[in-house]
């Protein structure tokens, strides 16, 4: 591709955005991982200004979770988001949110976003269940 191709290409991709989606998420659960921050954070702010019954953001922090709930609370006026304490590097962690899930009525997930880290690190590094661990650094 040459260089005016590519910046046709560019520029055409920026002039003409999709329009931004909104749906009534009324009666809907949604759960976003990863959502006290960038991109699952916008996600979740997006989908508290569509009404879900139910906004789940999983978190490693709890502190961190709160903050992303008091922030979408101030700028959305949605008030039903919750954080909910998930470290995907932990089974133990995975199996518990889990578990609470199906406690706490469980039932039908509407909208999943599984927003992963992504890792920088250059040294392999294992988790205590012997998985491949990411962190954000």
């Amino acid at each position: 591709m040459d260089r005016l191709a590519l910046y046709f290409a560019i520029f055409k991709q920026i002039k003409s955005l999709p329009p931004v989606l909104q749906a009534d998420l009324t009666g809907k659960v949604v759960l976003v991982t990863g959502a006290n921050t960038g991109l699952g954070f916008e996600a979740a702010k997006h989908f508290a200004r569509m009404n879900p019954q139910r906004l789940i953001l999983a978190c490693r922090s709890d502190e961190k979770g709160n903050q992303a709930v008091r922030r979408i609370e101030r700028d959305t006026g949605y008030t039903k988001a919750e954080t909910w304490l998930l470290d995907l590097n932990r089974f133990a962690s995975v199996q518990a949110f889990a578990d609470r899930y199906e406690k706490e009525g469980g039932g039908r997930l509407d909208i999943l976003v599984e927003n992963a880290a992504i890792s920088s690190a250059q040294t392999y590094e294992k988790t205590e269940d012997g998985y491949m661990k990411t962190s954000v650094h």
